[in-house]
């Protein structure tokens, strides 16, 4: 039996040619693993999130965002933080990606290493090819890698300097590192689903979540709300000292056209708990001059960082 989570859409003819399932107990690990897990914090219904959790059509969306810097078809690829293995599973069989992942337990994440292999092999992929391990210290070596990607998953590392140090590491030259993640500067906090001024410091999360809207604060606590488009340019500038990489892009491009355009939300949750704010957005966004202002305002969300090494 598998979830009929089916690609719609714009993806629809790509659906046929990746044939990606995902089976029932991946569902429910997700909905009794993550989905639980963020119930409390995001009010939204766990099984709810499970679904948005696997939802296929974001791996070809995220695809077609790392294909304006680079060609996915056939590229040895590693997915720090793999999750439940969606988007392993759909690039490996849409794209003919030579694809590994990486994937921690965690607090709220634990069930996803067992998850996404369970996945993998229900599609015919060698479950092998995600292994246990996390970000600070990659089991590959140097120079291995033609893209390494990660998703939603620097914010939960212990150093995310190192991280990004370690990604670059095992990338080839000419490689590219493409990670998605949220902006502390911006007006969204997409793990409680809720608006937030821009975090200036670490305690001030922790505090917005409790005292503004009554919900439990140990999580926020762990979250690295250093991220934004300062510290990243800080980090680069760093990490030029150890590899020569170059700055391609922190997504400003993306959030400018997505809010110039009419708004498709990538998730159900996203849609219910902040359509009618990014409406209004849009009615008084002429000549997109509101998302201009606050790119200018290193508030854009979320941040895509992407970087090639020389």
């Amino acid at each position: 039996m598998a979830m009929p989570l089916q690609l719609v859409g714009d993806t629809s003819d790509k659906a046929t040619e990746a044939e990606v399932t995902v089976p029932d107990r991946v569902f429910e690990l997700a909905a009794e693993s993550l989905g639980k897990f963020f119930e409390p914090l995001s009010k939204i219904d766990r099984r709810t999130s499970a679904a948005d959790f696997l939802d296929l059509t974001k791996s070809f969306k995220r695809a077609a965002i790392i294909g304006r810097y680079t060609v996915l078809e056939g590229k040895r690829t590693l997915e720090v933080g793999s999750g439940f293995g969606t988007n392993l599973a759909v690039w490996i069989k849409h794209f003919g990606v030579d694809g590994y992942g990486v994937e921690p337990g965690g607090v709220g994440f634990d069930q996803g290493f067992i998850a996404s292999r369970m996945l993998l092999a229900a599609n015919g992929i060698d479950p092998e090819r995600v292994v246990s391990g996390t970000g600070e210290s990659l089991p590959f070596p140097d120079e291995s890698f033609d893209i390494a990607y990660s998703a939603n998953v620097l914010e939960h590392t212990s150093n995310p300097e190192h991280v990004l140090a370690e990604a670059t590491r095992v990338l080839k030259p000419g490689g590219l590192l493409h990670m998605e993640m949220p902006n502390y500067l911006s007006y969204f906090e997409g793990h409680y689903m809720i608006v937030q001024p821009p975090i200036l410091w670490k305690p001030m999360l922790p505090w917005w979540v409790q005292r503004v809207f009554g919900r439990e604060a140990a999580f926020a606590r762990t979250l690295q709300t250093q991220i934004n488009p300062l510290w990243i340019r800080r980090t680069v500038g760093k990490l030029r000292k150890l590899y020569p990489v170059e700055l391609i892009s922190l997504g400003e491009e993306v959030f400018l056209e997505r809010l110039s355009q009419p708004f498709r939300f990538e998730t159900k949750a996203v849609r219910g708990r902040t359509g009618a704010m990014v409406g209004v957005l849009q009615a008084v966004n002429l000549g997109n001059w509101v998302g201009r202002l606050i790119v200018a305002l290193q508030g854009h969300y979320p941040i895509y960082l992407t970087i090639r090494k020389g």
